[in-house]
């Protein structure tokens, strides 16, 4: 019996391969005419936020409610972004001798959420890194020493997503008005913004289609009050001086956002 059997189904393919031409349409640039909604090239998207339970009703329910049986709760909205936040604790801690309480953050897209990327129920691998990056921006913000032998879990969800790193500058905002509401001591509220890199000028909150075309991105969380940068998350290259210039100008968004953020604490406290 021969050993060489030819498989005779198989279609031997050309030697030879070139690549096809494609004669698709343009890159359509969200600059040329400035940009689609209107806004100048340093201005925030319009911003709406609200803290605890999202109705009258959900507060009577506290059994059946998950925002009621939460410490504090936050609804945070900016542009097309939606993002929800519930906050559980102090409550007791995995280690029961330490002498500092600790944060953690679980985020979570909704599969419905993103436009860019198919998302499951189950977590991906940069919810998880997501998550890391939240808690070294809020916990530096909380007295963990006021709360030994204690954890505090933030809960985030987002509902609805228009660019990647102002999605994540929005949770760190809805994180931090949760916090205020479930009542935990903090040395200051942490505000974060997100900014791209187009040509030679930083864009501030850019959209997903911005973000597509920038050349670089960059998001800082900032405390105005203490004067102290938590976090900073780069992505892309730049210069000395335009990375200079990116501090500059998110701090400065930041301090616009914190006004905002505090306006509104205050008002829903009268």
């Amino acid at each position: 019996m021969s050993t060489n059997v030819v498989d005779r189904r198989r279609v031997n393919g050309p030697t030879r391969s070139v690549e096809p031409l494609y004669s698709g349409a343009a890159t359509v640039d969200p600059f040329a005419k400035g940009r689609e909604d209107g806004r100048a090239l340093d201005q925030v998207r319009p911003i709406f936020m609200k803290t605890g339970p999202l109705s009258a009703q959900e507060s009577e329910l506290s059994s059946s409610a998950t925002a009621s049986a939460a410490s504090g709760s936050a609804f945070y909205e900016q542009g097309n972004i939606r993002v929800s936040c519930a906050v559980y604790g102090p409550r007791q801690g995995r280690k029961s001798n330490a002498r500092m309480g600790s944060f953690d953050c679980d985020f979570r897209y909704a599969p419905f959420s993103c436009s860019w990327k198919k998302r499951s129920h189950v977590k991906a691998a940069d919810e998880k890194e997501i998550s890391l990056m939240l808690e070294h921006a809020i916990a530096p913000a909380i007295r963990v020493e006021a709360y030994p032998k204690a954890c505090i879990d933030a809960f985030v969800t987002v509902i609805e997503s228009d660019g990647k790193a102002a999605t994540i500058a929005a949770a760190i905002n809805c994180i931090s008005a949760a916090l205020v509401d479930a009542g935990i001591e903090m040395y200051d509220s942490v505000a974060a913004c997100s900014i791209g890199l187009r040509g030679l000028q930083w864009v501030a909150d850019c959209t997903q289609v911005e973000e597509d075309v920038s050349s670089c991105s960059a998001l800082i969380a900032f405390m105005p009050s203490a004067d102290e940068i938590t976090y900073i998350l780069q992505h892309g290259k730049s210069t000395p001086e335009q990375t200079d210039q990116a501090v500059q100008t998110c701090t400065n968004l930041c301090t616009r956002v914190y006004a905002v953020i505090c306006r509104y604490l205050q008002s829903s406290l009268e």
